[in-house]
């Protein structure tokens, strides 16, 4: 799109969106003229204007990502700065767009819709969209099943849900991580903080009005924790890997972990000085490569994430989310010390059965002689007998003198209390 025709500063580039393949792009400019949005292709050396979206500026733009070929954008989503979503598809061939559809129009609250994101999927009797879309102080959500135009269509006849958070930002953001080709969490940059859920497609239940709630455990971080007393510092810009937030506030970006809410990592720039004046402009990622890139006027700077689920067996810990924690734990080890802190945990609370249940489990922390004294200590004999019948269970064949140990030891305790109940 070449900006040196005409007088300088005369038109501007105020949008630019790719798909996820690094197929297609769609870039809107906004010059004294009006407003042009131009789509091209990888593969071409020039531009098209799209002439059915003359003067309308675009702001956000959801691909389908499921059905999206090199040959065609299929349907995508367009949000613009009049409160409105236009559907639109491109087939290369063309070089034009097939069509533009209205689907929607705010007109209780007009605002500039700034976040779009859309999943599918294949259900018995079609297609099923799932579509949210944010503006500075709302986040929509719209399913349905069959065409996005008979999808937003049903629209007329039942509540448009959506969640309320005022306050003001800078840009307002929507985020969806994707996690083998599917949407797996959420994050709405608001004013009021960092908006976040869990996403699943296709196991939710339906509501009385036939909308199904796709999103659960919701949160809200808010900016407090991470500001360091400073009030008002809002991120600019936002990014969404598997566990955290990659947050653009001024000149860096803070690292917080999505479960702990905790800054983990704090990152700076080599900016030329007079990049430094005018500081970095947002956040951006390449889902299907796993990277992340900031940028300001004249550079772009990739952020590398190595192995950021590493620690999160701890962070589930000390959150006390167990299963959560076992999930993330990478070796024995690690899983030792889960069943020692529920063991222990129950073992304090006097759930003694429950407590030897967990320290059957334990294979490295703790000795099987150290866990048989708690419970001898305190004549827990029961509790004994559990330790060692559930110790049994999780011996191999292979362990021969164990189990012949074990087994002795069990079958005289269970002696010991047939005889208590003869007498």
């Amino acid at each position: 799109i070449d900006l040196s025709v005409g007088r300088p500063g005369e038109q501007s580039v105020h949008k630019v969106f790719v798909d996820p393949g690094g197929s297609h792009c769609i870039a809107t400019v906004i010059g004294s003229s009006g407003t042009d949005t131009y789509y091209t292709h990888a593969k071409w050396t020039k531009p098209r204007i799209l002439s059915k979206l003359k003067g309308l500026v675009v702001n956000a733009v959801a691909w389908n990502r499921q059905h999206i070929t090199e040959a065609s954008t299929r349907e995508i989503i367009m949000g613009t700065d009049n409160g409105q979503l236009c559907e639109m598809a491109v087939d290369v061939k063309d070089k034009m767009e097939k069509y533009v559809k209205l689907l929607f129009e705010l007109k209780e609250l007009p605002e500039a819709f700034t976040g779009l994101q859309m999943e599918t999927a294949n259900v018995h009797n079609g297609t099923r969209f799932y579509v949210m879309a944010v503006t500075p102080t709302r986040l929509y959500s719209f399913t349905g099943i069959g065409s996005l135009e008979a999808v937003f269509a049903s629209y007329v006849d039942r509540t448009v849900h959506f969640m309320e958070l005022p306050g003001e930002i800078p840009n307002s953001e929507l985020h969806f991580f994707i996690k083998q080709r599917r949407a797996v969490h959420f994050a709405w940059l608001s004013g009021a903080g960092i908006y976040h859920g869990d996403l699943k497609f296709g196991v939710q239940h339906s509501s009385p009005n036939g909308d199904e709630n796709f999103v659960e455990n919701k949160a809200l971080l808010d900016y407090s924790k991470f500001s360091e007393g400073v009030e008002g510092v809002k991120p600019s810009s936002l990014a969404v890997s598997e566990f955290h937030f990659l947050l653009l506030i001024g000149n860096k970006v803070k690292v917080v972990n999505r479960i702990s809410e905790q800054i983990v990592e704090e990152l700076y720039f080599d900016q030329t000085p007079d990049a430094v004046s005018r500081g970095i402009f947002g956040l951006c990622s390449d889902a299907s490569a796993g990277l992340f890139y900031a940028y300001d006027q004249n550079s772009i700077f990739q952020v590398s994430v190595n192995d950021e689920g590493r620690d999160m067996w701890k962070v589930y810990l000390d959150l006390k989310e167990y299963a959560a924690a076992l999930a993330n734990c990478r070796d024995a080890l690690q899983r030792d010390q889960v069943y020692l802190v529920q063991a222990e945990a129950a073992f304090a609370a006097k759930e003694f059965l429950r407590a030897a249940s967990f320290y059957a489990k334990i294979n490295y922390v703790l000795s099987f002689e150290e866990i048989s004294l708690k419970f001898i200590s305190i004549s827990e004999q029961d509790a004994l007998r559990t330790f060692l019948l559930r110790k049994l269970d999780n011996l191999s064949k292979d362990e021969k003198c164990q189990i012949t140990m074990i087994s002795t030891w069990a079958t005289e305790l269970y002696l010991d209390k047939v005889h208590l109940f003869l007498n």
